[in-house]
């Protein structure tokens, strides 16, 4: 084999394989594409699969009245978009406010994105530190109040400790409040009366 015909086909050869690596990547870029918007198109048409809970709305957002639910996935985003997994049209929310997911016998991790805030039960949710939600736990974003209310049969390791009569719907809780009940000072047995005794 000449030289010339030597160069030749490798240079055919080195285009074909760089093509081949191409398409390759093209290809797993559209199935991963394609698994994503079958994921969304079955969510849409089974409302509960996936869904470990709910958001209820208690104050904060102009667009959603009070007690609106929002369905929470296993895993997505929030923000003031539709395009997020939960959208929450606030004007304090980013476009894409935080990460959430859902870890087995722990709870539901709230996780801001970098510069963003989020207040978990009174407390500071970090990327480093994320928040821990249970059942009845209280997310603020921006001017916005939120609930979890998690669905039966979910375990979770995480005891809330929320006093019900500070949620007032009608005055929106703010960054740095902490209405959080601590165990020392919990009401015990021996505190509550109860009925007095028939005669």
């Amino acid at each position: 084999m000449s030289s010339e015909v030597y160069q030749v086909l490798s240079s055919g050869l080195r285009y074909w394989f760089a093509a081949l690596g191409l398409l390759i990547v093209l290809r797993s870029f559209l199935w991963l594409w394609k698994d994503h918007v079958d994921k969304h198109r079955r969510l849409r048409r089974l409302p509960d699969a996936g869904m470990i809970g709910e958001f209820v709305l208690l104050s904060g957002s102009g667009e959603y009245p009070p007690g609106t639910t929002l369905p929470v996935p296993r895993e997505g985003t929030m923000g003031s978009v539709r395009g997020c997994d939960i959208p929450v049209p606030e004007a304090g929310l980013q476009r894409l406010h935080l990460d959430f997911r859902w870890e087995d016998r722990k709870g539901l991790l709230i996780i801001p994105c970098r510069g963003r805030y989020a207040l978990v039960d009174g407390e500071e949710a970090t990327r480093k530190a994320p928040g821990l939600m249970g059942h009845g736990s209280i997310l603020q974003v921006g001017r916005a109040c939120l609930r979890l209310r998690l669905f039966a049969g979910l375990e979770t390791g995480y005891r809330v400790r929320f006093q019900e009569d500070v949620l007032d719907p009608a005055t929106p809780l703010r960054y740095g409040a902490a209405p959080l009940m601590r165990e020392e000072d919990a009401p015990s047995p021996e505190d509550d009366p109860g009925e007095e005794a028939q005669p």
